[in-house]
């Protein structure tokens, strides 16, 4: 007995009660890094790794290099990290530990680039680790 469509469309669970996936759709929008914020093109990721400094974690690498506008972000998995799903979700643990930040770098091109280890780290040491490398990096 899975969910099933109501004549109005409504997705409904086997209590016949809306399934409450229904609204997780809508928020899961409301975090997203916007456009200007992400590191979208493969030139300017390519720039990165040819002319960025890097900062090594347990978790993951930083690369950055410095912009004259705003912070632009990218996220990569290390191809030591087997299967797309295991890639997505280091991905996804970075993402999410830097969109928890409280305060973030200024004027920088970053590229996290997940490790192994991304997988098995508990999230809150990923944010403390990822904290302590934006330090590095906006030191003058």
């Amino acid at each position: 007995m899975g969910a099933r469509s109501s004549s109005d469309g409504a997705r409904k669970d086997a209590s016949g009660s809306a399934s409450s996936r229904a609204g997780v759709k809508a928020a899961v929008g409301a975090h997203r890094l916007s456009r200007d914020a992400r590191l979208r093109h493969s030139n300017d990721i390519q720039a990165v790794f040819q002319h960025g400094r890097r900062e090594e974690r347990r978790a993951f690498v930083l690369l950055w290099c410095p912009r004259p506008g705003a912070t632009r972000v990218a996220f990569a998995a290390s191809r030591q990290i087997r299967g797309a799903v295991s890639r997505n979700r280091a991905k996804r643990r970075l993402r999410e530990a830097y969109r928890r930040l409280e305060t973030r770098p200024g004027r920088l091109d970053l590229v996290f680039v997940a490790r192994p280890s991304t997988l098995v780290v508990e999230a809150g040491a990923i944010a403390r680790e990822m904290e302590q490398a934006l330090v590095v990096v906006t030191r003058p």
